[in-house]
């Protein structure tokens, strides 16, 4: 037994009486022909090496349990104390899982040794309870010691040698993505990558490619590509397209290895854009993850079309920024009346739009219509 160790014995556990103890010869109270004290030095109520080794990451402070964990707090001293607390817990054996254990890493120690330097951090193990046949409970404590070996963890070593599993590549339908959309889509995938991170260490972006028709992450994951691309999708809307290409033979299992490519391309329209379907001029209502929704400006009739349809069958009439604004000037049962903002003519449109006298509301007209575009 270490010198650490300390053990608290209560004389009352027992099974025989007046035998003598055939490891030390005492008299009296026995359990499984043991006196108390020699049975507690044979039977601990635990049981852990005096010297304990966990990898670190020098980069990224990830401990390897079973797997690579990333440490829950960005505290230099909590996080060391959470790698201390696992290297113990995963390393210590409960005679039964009745037994209560404290874990209590002390403060670490740095090492001599230029770069080779380990970080040590002693910790107290305090446990409670008593094996089957005894009595009562007993106490034993005992001192032990973590060793940090500092390492590079896989994801790591692989985001430093641009190792990745596939292509994220974030488009518009028909057009070019505008730089408010590009400081918009890149602010969401990177919020998403720390959100996946903490579920897939592999979630890394190992090359970020700026082109002219959108933006482009090279990723370490094809879960996180497939995830990141379908919660855009479901964000902004719009259509995906992945393929994969060939790129060698996994030298252990015999497998092809592919890499993905993953394209999510956003609606081409806004809503309140004005565009062109089948002839029809229609104001864009809403946009959800497979459909955009049109109202027809002539006659208020409500279209939904899928995004084939969309590229197929339609084209961009206006802008919702270049289209026309109106001042409300009155407001009756049945008629509205709008001035023009520009050219302060007056137009008269049916009441069949919620507004009130003095509001701004925005137009389109041609040769053939004069609306008011309503978005409800």
């Amino acid at each position: 037994m270490s010198n650490n160790d300390k053990i608290t014995i209560d004389s009352g556990s027992n099974n025989a009486k007046g035998s003598f103890c055939y490891r030390c010869g005492h008299e009296g109270e026995l359990l499984d022909g043991l006196c108390n004290l020699c049975y507690s030095q044979l039977n601990p109520l635990f049981n852990i090496d005096d010297r304990i080794t966990i990898e670190v990451c020098h980069m990224c402070g990830s401990y390897k349990r079973k797997l690579w964990c990333d440490p829950k707090s960005e505290d230099t001293y909590e996080i060391m104390d959470e790698i201390a607390y696992f290297a113990v817990k995963d390393n210590l054996k409960k005679s039964n899982k009745s037994i209560d254990v404290q874990i209590i890493p002390k403060e670490a120690k740095q090492l001599p040794g230029g770069k080779h330097s380990r970080v040590e951090i002693p910790v107290t193990i305090i446990a409670e309870g008593r094996l089957i046949g005894e009595k009562r409970d007993r106490t034993e404590e005992k001192e032990v010691i973590v060793y940090l070996t500092m390492v590079q963890c896989p994801r790591c070593s692989r985001c430093m040698s641009n190792y990745y599993e596939g292509t994220l590549q974030v488009r518009a339908m028909g057009r070019f993505l505008s730089e408010e959309e590009r400081v918009e889509l890149d602010d969401f995938v990177r919020e998403e990558v720390v959100r996946r991170l903490k579920k897939d260490r592999m979630s890394f972006i190992s090359k970020f490619i700026i082109q002219k028709e959108g933006l482009d992450y090279q990723m370490g994951s094809m879960g996180a590509i497939r995830n990141i691309a379908s919660a855009i999708k479901t964000k902004y809307g719009g259509k995906s397209l992945e393929t994969a290409k060939l790129v060698g033979v996994d030298k252990d299992t015999g497998k092809d290895q592919y890499r993905i490519t993953v394209s999510i391309r956003i609606p081409q329209y806004a809503i309140g854009d004005v565009i062109a379907y089948n002839e029809a001029i229609c104001v864009v209502t809403a946009i959800s993850e497979d459909k955009t929704h049109l109202k027809v400006l002539d006659n208020s009739e409500k279209i939904s079309l899928n995004w084939n349809e969309i590229e197929k069958n339609t084209y961009l009439v206006c802008k919702s920024s270049e289209c026309q604004t109106a001042t409300i000037i009155s407001v009756s049962d049945d008629t509205i009346m709008a001035m023009d903002d520009n050219t302060y003519e007056v137009y008269e449109y049916n009441n069949d739009v919620k507004t009130e006298e003095g509001s701004k509301v925005k137009i389109f007209k041609n040769e053939e219509l004069n609306r008011i575009i309503d978005l409800s």
